[in-house]
């Protein structure tokens, strides 16, 4: 279960990746995205978060590691989920 998450979890990244590189979005996102570069953020933040919790499942941390993933894993994926949102809006400028 978990390999098949952390593999989603990377196509997240890979696809913020290409975003950001080449300005491409998924065809399904284009009607709604009006802001490529938050978006492709977005999507890294996102996948950065979720693979940082998936670590957390994964292996056993020691000591203060534990809170240390989980807190970092939250705050990117609350951030990127914030950006996903922030591209959906005109820009101002």
């Amino acid at each position: 279960m978990s390999g098949a998450f952390a593999s989603f979890c990377l196509a997240l990244v890979w696809g913020g990746v290409a975003g950001l590189r080449t300005g491409w979005i998924h065809p399904w996102e284009r009607a709604g995205v009006l802001r490529p570069v938050p978006h492709g953020l977005g999507l890294v933040f996102t996948g950065s978060g979720l693979l940082c919790l998936t670590g957390v499942l994964a292996f056993v941390p020691v000591g203060d590691a534990l809170a240390y993933l989980l807190t970092i894993g939250v705050c990117l994926f609350l951030t990127g989920t914030l950006l996903l949102g922030v591209s959906r809006f005109p820009d101002r400028g």
